[in-house]
């Protein structure tokens, strides 16, 4: 017999492990249900046209993106001549010079078989072919770094393609701008810079939005957000400081194998789930928290903002100095700065869906980038402190929301195959078992039938096994990218790149609603 299953049933650690597992994901799924029937509920019939006059200036800082631009001009353009007063602002960035210095140093040696978009996503297909066509011409069939370099260099860069298709539009735009950030900072810098060359009139009432190259947020998106703001603005006699646009992640399937197709799809759609069960339960909680009045002064959690549909008023935003530019990250960073200083950030109450990572090596990446916004927290603490932002207790309440959230994130692909062991192990007890089954139901089966319920499907019960392994797959993943973050830190000393990264290739067509990849 099996000598744990000779102890009471207190006294067995994987029965506290299993139920532990189970409490969270059904606290999560509990979750996942409140956020379905609070977000994206149909809009009332007749016009939905806002009456109220927001005003976007939308920054969208760019590098090494130079298939991109003209999509989102496109986009853009059309899309905020229906808000008066709205600006879109294209930041380039000299950076992009010396990145392409050292993608070549990187290219050095590279062979026929290299000169894939999942081993250099950052580089576009063109850039590919024409890198494969200069290798007949070696002499070993690799390239050196001075011929990949002169490849690239007879490319474009993406300052000179934005300023070639601002010159093609019909009409002069006073309302599409061009800034090229001529520092080395990274995206807070580019964005930072944009805002410094914004008029100050009406800093109040007007709103910095910072959207991703490949972002398409939709009228329906944008007339959503006029109405939360006008909303807000009768109950609280004001405008909101920051709202969050949340998003869904979903993939359009371009990898040439099925089970990376399908590995992708599932951790696109726990993303999904993440952002269902964690952000915006966090992001409502803590913005209740912030405007209700205490008897002394406490923190009101730890909001963790993003930087795709990112909105902040523009007061705001140059009141606490813009984004982080000291941090690897800037979004959850900046998320710690207004937690801090009290600023309520909203969570809108309608979700749009965004391109998710389509090949492995893109995820793990992704992965690995994003969980360095949690290393970045003792900094933020050491800087604001040291500026008079926050008291001792403050940021130690917040470096330990962020201890317990990168903790959790890290320990959720041990925790999901922990259970599934226990659940398929021969010598499980039966209530052990019966809590690790209960544990990988509500983090797979039901929540993707909520999903699906929620957008008016009936799945079937292969439809409903194929999409909760899928799932299965991309939770027992999803602590790779946090896990390298680490190992690498600790190998290099450093959680800098030479390369900004660059991820989430468009290859389809936009179209005019938020549930364009659903």
């Amino acid at each position: 017999m099996n000598a744990d299953a000779r102890k009471p049933l207190w006294r067995s650690t994987a029965w506290w492990i299993a139920a532990a597992v189970a409490a969270r994901n059904l606290n999560g799924q509990r979750q996942v249900r409140r956020t379905l029937a609070w977000a994206d509920r149909p809009a009332p019939t007749g016009d939905r046209r806002s009456a109220f006059p927001l005003v976007l200036h939308v920054v969208i800082p760019v590098l090494r993106e130079q298939q991109q631009i003209p999509a989102a001009l496109s986009w853009f353009v059309p899309l905020l001549r229906n808000f008066p007063g709205s600006t879109l602002t294209m930041v380039t960035t000299a950076r992009e010079e010396a990145e392409r210095q050292h993608l070549a140093a990187k290219l050095a040696g590279a062979t026929a078989a290299d000169l894939t978009v999942e081993r250099f996503p950052q580089l576009t297909d063109d850039e590919l072919a024409a890198l494969g066509k200069a290798l007949p011409g070696t002499i070993d069939g690799s390239l050196t770094g001075a011929l990949a370099a002169e490849v690239l260099s007879s490319f474009p860069t993406t300052a000179e393609v934005v300023t070639a298709e601002l010159a093609r539009l019909p009409e002069p735009h006073r309302m599409v701008r061009h800034v090229h950030y001529r520092g080395d900072g990274r995206k807070a810098a580019q964005v930072n810079a944009a805002v410094d060359q914004l008029s100050t009139a009406g800093a109040d009432q007007e709103y910095i939005a910072v959207y991703d190259v490949d972002s398409r947020p939709s009228r329906e998106l944008l007339d959503r957000t006029a109405d939360f703001l006008a909303h807000r603005q009768a109950n609280d006699g004001g405008l909101p400081c920051v709202v969050q646009q949340s998003a869904r992640f979903a993939t359009q399937n371009t990898a040439g194998t099925w089970w990376e197709r399908s590995l992708c799809r599932g951790a696109a759609r726990a993303q999904t789930l993440w952002t269902l069960r964690r952000e915006i339960p966090n992001l409502r909680r803590y913005a209740d928290a912030a405007r209700r009045p205490h008897a002394t002064p406490r923190l009101p959690g730890l909001a963790q903002t993003v930087g795709h549909g990112l909105l902040v008023r523009m007061d705001v935003f140059r009141q606490v100095g813009g984004l982080p530019t000291f941090t690897v990250l800037d979004d959850v960073a900046f998320g710690y700065r207004l937690t801090v200083d009290g600023i309520p950030v909203d969570s809108l109450p309608f979700t749009t869906t965004v391109p998710a990572a389509e090949y492995l090596r893109e995820l793990l990446a992704q992965s690995e980038r994003w969980f360095q916004s949690y290393l970045d927290y003792p900094q933020c603490a050491a800087r604001w402190h040291a500026e008079g932002h926050g008291s001792s207790r403050d940021h130690a309440a917040a470096l330990t929301i962020g201890a317990y959230r990168g903790m959790a994130w890290l320990l959720v692909s041990p925790a999901t195959a922990g259970c599934l062991a226990l659940a398929l192990g021969p010598r499980t007890r039966l209530p052990t078992r019966a809590a690790a089954a209960t544990a990988l139901w509500a983090a797979t089966v039901a929540p993707v039938r909520a999903l699906a319920a929620a957008e008016g499907r009936h799945l079937t019960v292969r439809e409903t096994a194929v999409r909760s392994a899928e799932t299965l797959a991309g939770l027992l993943l999803k602590s790779a990218g946090p896990l390298t973050a680490l190992g690498r830190w600790a190998v290099t000393g450093t959680r800098h790149a030479a390369l900004a990264p660059k991820s989430n290739r468009r290859t389809a067509p936009s179209t005019t609603t938020d549930r364009e990849f659903a």
